[in-house]
Formats: C-alpha cells, structure tokens, sequence
C-alpha cells in the first residue's frame, strides 16, 4: 500500500512539472489611436474592439454611440436601439481607416440595427460573429446572437433569437460582451451579465459542440452554481466583464475589463491550462492601468479586444480615453510572452 501511495504522489509530481506554466506578458505600445468620426464631425468616437485578418489587411469591428440617430422609415427602420457597430480597415494594423456601418441581417435578409460589442473571429475559414442585442419582450434586456459572413462586412444571424439567454439563480437574463475559443471538441462561450439585483457585472461560460451550427439549443451553461468571475479586488469595482482569450504553448490567457465605463476601467488577467478554470495572476489580477495624467487614457484602458495573426503574433487592442466626459478612442499593444 504505500509503495502505491508513494506512486500515486510520484505520479502527481510528474504531472504538475510536466504541466504548462504561463509566461510572462510583456506589452509594446504601438503608435495607434483611432476614432470614428462619422455620427459627430471633430468628435471621434469607438469602443469593444475585435480584429480579423482578412484578404490582404485586417477588419476591426467597434461599437458607435447613437449620437445622430437615422431618422425611423418604414423600409429600414432601426431595430430595439440605435447604437451599432462599425468597421475599419488597416494593412498594418496602426493606420485605420473607417469602411463603413457593419451590415447586419436577420434570417430573412432584413437590415437589422443594434448591434453592439461585436466578437469576431475565423473558424476553418469561416467568419463568425457573437454580438450582443436588445430584443423584443426583454424590456431592453441585452442577450447574445451569432451572425456569419463571407466578406467580413455583410453578417447573416443564423437564427430568430439570442443564442444564450443564462437561466441561473445567481444572474438576471442577461448575456453581453461575447467571447468564443475553442477548447478541444467544444466552442467556449463566455459572457458578462449581472447578479440578480443587477448591481454587479459578473460573468459566466458556456459551451456547444465545435463545428454546430451554434443555434440556441446547441449550448450548455457551464456556470451553474455561480459566476465564472466576480469582483472581489478594489480596482474592480463593481464590474467584471468583457474577457477576450488567447493560447499560448498550452496555458490560455484571459484579459477582462474591472470596474464600469466612466469609473476608471482597467485591464487585468487570468490564466488556466485547460481553458475552463481561470487564476487571475498575484496579486491581484490587475496586469494594464490607465495612463499617466494628461495622457490619452488617462482615466481609462478597458474593453480589451485580443488578436492573433497568422504568423503567431498576438496584439490587445483595447478603448481608452483622457477623462471622465471625454470621448473613446482605441489602441493597441503588441504582446510577447517571455519565461519566467
């Protein structure tokens, strides 16, 4: 018995030493800040973004404010809200310049408007979109749906409802800030909601079979008997949300926004060697601030946004801005991963 105790302790030995370990996150600040003037001349303004590659340059997708509203007709009114998202075009991923409103359609080819914190990424080849939308019968309630397109501009929902609407006794019926990786035979899903009295953002996964079609009875809710992630550290606030993942030699590197927008939001991390269970890094998950004073984002760097290219190199584009009633613009960092 105990040379098969002795064993079994060798055994969990080996496997601990043999597991990844997460590198060390080093960031680059590049020489880019962009802004959408469209809706306001001289009052740029972009925020939530997600990159592709795509042709010869990169797409990235952002959420517009509804500073101008289009004015409501009968042959394409705006759906639920006026706030949408947008697309950029770069070769080099410093220089954007804006290509236009995303143009998003129902299953039946109608335009539909309200998209918000797009999440996109290629799977085999294919371009996929999770965004978040407010929809009828919800009282304004946000919840997540899936879109797909060819051209990276014009996005088609798969479906008449949202993909994932959290039926837990910890959360309200709430799904936002998508993010989608994939983890073995499975399509992670994770999401930002609120707790039941809708005071704290907090976040929760989800999963559906890799290669589905992603519809609504495709998923499994992971976090059943509580949040994948709470605040629990004092640069966190209130507010949890908007994870976004990347992998790296076998560990999986999770940054999320702490505290709300307006309330000083900043960058931190996570890390998990089987992409389900996450460890914010010591000592206490905060990895990006907001800048010095007088800076850009001097109250705030939030919303991160992580891409990977396809020669491996990874990039967090993030949104920031210089003060509490200034207007949102984005970034990005180059990242490396260095030993321990």
């Amino acid at each position: 018995m105990r040379a098969y105790s002795r064993a079994l302790s060798l055994l969990a030995v080996c496997l601990a030493a043999c597991s990844p370990k997460p590198a060390k996150v080093v960031l680059e600040q590049l020489p880019m800040q962009y802004g959408d003037t469209s809706m306001v001349k001289d009052y740029p303004f972009a925020k939530d973004p997600t990159v592709i590659r795509h042709g010869d340059g990169y797409y990235m997708y952002y959420s517009l404010m509804p500073f101008d509203p289009a004015p409501q007709d009968n042959s394409t009114p705006p759906k639920f809200n006026d706030w949408h998202a947008a697309i950029a075009r770069s070769t080099d991923l410093v220089n954007w310049t804006r290509v236009g409103d995303l143009d998003l359609r129902d299953t039946k080819g109608n335009p539909l408007r309200g998209a918000v914190a797009p999440c996109v990424r290629k799977l085999d080849g294919k371009i996929h979109m999770f965004y978040q939308m407010a929809w009828e019968g919800t009282d304004g309630i946000a919840n997540i749906w899936h879109a797909t397109s060819e051209d990276g501009i014009t996005f088609s929902n798969t479906c008449d409802r949202p993909i994932i609407v959290p039926e837990t006794t910890w959360s309200i019926k709430r799904s936002i800030d998508a993010e989608f990786y994939r983890v073995k035979d499975k399509l992670i899903l994770l999401f930002a909601t609120r707790n039941t009295t809708a005071t704290y953002q907090i976040m929760g996964m989800a999963e559906a079979p890799y290669g589905s079609d992603y519809g609504p009875d495709k998923w499994t809710l992971l976090s059943v008997d509580g949040p994948l992630m709470k605040p629990e550290y004092p640069w966190e606030m209130s507010c949890t949300e908007a994870p976004t993942v990347v992998k790296h030699k076998g560990v999986w590197y999770m940054f999320y926004a702490g505290a709300y927008n307006h309330e000083g939001q900043q960058i931190g991390m996570a890390t998990s060697t089987d992409g389900y269970h996450y460890t914010r890094i010591a000592p206490d998950g905060l990895f990006f601030t907001h800048g010095p004073e007088g800076s850009w984002n001097a109250c705030e760097s939030g919303h991160p946004g992580v891409f990977q290219d396809d020669d491996g190199q990874v990039y967090l584009f993030y949104q920031g801005k210089r003060s509490m009633d200034a207007t949102y613009n984005l970034s990005v960092c180059k990242v490396s991963f260095e030993k321990r």
